[in-house]
C-alpha cells in the first residue's frame, strides 16, 4: 500500500459521504449533548478509517483530521459567524484523542 502524507487542504481523501457526515456532526456537536458527541466520535472514526485505508500513518492522519476540522468549521461560518472555529477548537483535543484511539483500534 502506498503511504500518503498529511493533508493540510483539500482534497482530504475522505469519501464524500464521510465528509458530509463529519460536517453535520461537527456543526451539531456540543459537549453537553451526549448524542451529538456520539455522532461526532463516529464521524471522526469514519474519517480515520478512510485515511488509514488510503495509506496514511497515524501522525499524518491526525494532522489531516485537525486540518479538516478547521476546514469544516470555516465552511460553517454562514450559520454562526462568530462561534464555529472557536467551538471546533474547543473540541480539537477530544477529536485528536479519538483519532489516535481509532487509528490503533483492532477491527
Amino acid at each position: 500500500m502506498q503511504l500518503h502524507p498529511a493533508r493540510l487542504k483539500e482534497p482530504f481523501l475522505f469519501p464524500q459521504i464521510t465528509s458530509d457526515r463529519f460536517d453535520d456532526a461537527l456543526a451539531n456537536a456540543a459537549s453537553d449533548n451526549v448524542d451529538s458527541m456520539v455522532d461526532l466520535h463516529a464521524a471522526v472514526a469514519a474519517c480515520v478509517y478512510a485515511l488509514k485505508a488510503e495509506g496514511m500513518l497515524c501522525e499524518a492522519a491526525l494532522i489531516t483530521i485537525k486540518a479538516y476540522v478547521r476546514h469544516a468549521a470555516s465552511m460553517q461560518r454562514g450559520s454562526n459567524p462568530d462561534g464555529d472555529i472557536w467551538a471546533a477548537d474547543l473540541l480539537m483535543e477530544k477529536i485528536a484523542r479519538w483519532s489516535i484511539s481509532e487509528f490503533y483500534k483492532e477491527k
